[in-house]
């Protein structure tokens, strides 16, 4: 039983190495935020452990070594991923440390499986390794150990060294379709149907982001509080805006993670009143904020939109860059349509 949705063909391309035995040492799964890359990564460690004894059903979800994976209570899965800096802080790591690969992943990985027929170990956040780290997974990618299975999770793999890439099956996961996101939303009883269909729209098509919104009362309310002080932002005084980007460059500080959902909900916003200001609202997102997105698009003409959408993605490139959080905001609070 696969808990991955709406990747059928990278589901497939897996099921076939299981049906023949014949599972790669080393899987790189590619995808935008909360698609779906960790639980892919599971349902195979699951799969690759499971005791069915019919291949064509593994994972059964069913068996002692489905269950102890499922609970991340398993001997042989290790996960590495972004930690935070010190005890206690809120601050995250921007990547996975040095220690953490040479001191327990190097040691890890050579010892025989304790109670499963795999070992597994998943990295995320590949793709902000620095280059020390990088030389250390692909000396081990280049002579993998037999009984173990290497699950890298990144954004993308463009920036990737390229041996790391040509040494790993790809597993490519694109944004799940509206309908399957709609029909996943409809289990929640919880929910009334205004916010099934909110969720729905500003997941766009992340699986594990509609998940969070509509199991988690607090990360949907965080999420309407920064599309709120976005919009104070825009309608609001010149004080206004640097408060905003006070508020933007501290969260950036906090964890890189928090900084990048904060552009993307903007990019998101400013698009939808891209499609107000072009007569498109049937695709807008935040379709409960229509009223404010037509007011602020009432006044300005889609090219001035669209070049503001170039100023946010310009901001997050240079976020990525490491260019000072504050500056980079205030400048981008700068070039707003007044």
């Amino acid at each position: 039983m696969w808990k991955t949705v709406g990747q059928e063909r990278a589901i497939e391309f897996v099921s076939r190495g299981i049906r023949s035995e014949k599972l790669a040492h080393s899987y790189l799964i590619t995808g935008m935020e909360s698609v779906g890359k960790m639980t892919l990564a599971l349902d195979i460690a699951r799969a690759s452990n499971c005791i069915d004894m019919k291949l064509e059903l593994r994972p059964c979800g069913n068996c002692n070594q489905c269950f102890r994976i499922d609970v991340l209570n398993h001997t042989d899965l290790f996960i590495y991923d972004l930690e935070p800096v010190e005890e206690d802080s809120n601050k995250m790591s921007t990547t996975i440390t040095l220690e953490q690969l040479r001191d327990d992943f190097l040691k890890q990985i050579y010892r025989k499986p304790f109670e499963g027929r795999n070992r597994v170990f998943i990295i995320a956040a590949v793709e902000r390794m620095r280059t020390e780290q990088a030389n250390i997974l692909l000396k081990t990618l280049e002579e993998p150990p037999d009984n173990v299975i290497i699950l890298l999770l990144s954004k993308d793999y463009e920036g990737l060294i390229e041996t790391i890439v040509s040494r790993c099956q790809l597993l490519r996961l694109r944004p799940v379709g509206t309908g399957i996101i709609r029909d996943y939303v409809e289990k929640f009883v919880n929910l009334s149907d205004t916010d099934r269909e909110e969720i729905t729209r500003l997941s766009r098509g992340r699986i594990g982001w509609a998940y969070r919104a509509a199991t988690d009362a607090d990360f949907l309310t965080n999420a309407r509080d920064t599309i709120d002080s976005i919009e104070t932002a825009v309608t609001g005084t010149l004080e206004d805006k640097f408060k905003h980007s006070r508020n933007l460059s501290s969260r950036f500080r906090r964890d890189r993670r928090i900084g990048h959902s904060d552009i993307d909900h903007m990019l998101t916003w400013w698009r939808d009143v891209l499609l107000v200001t072009s007569g498109i609202e049937e695709e807008v997102i935040n379709i409960s904020r229509l009223d404010t997105l037509r007011s602020v698009g009432a006044g300005l003409d889609p090219s001035e939109v669209a070049s503001t959408i170039k100023s946010v993605r310009s901001a997050l490139r240079n976020l990525e860059k490491n260019v000072s959080p504050g500056l980079v905001y205030d400048n981008l609070m700068l070039k707003f349509p007044k």
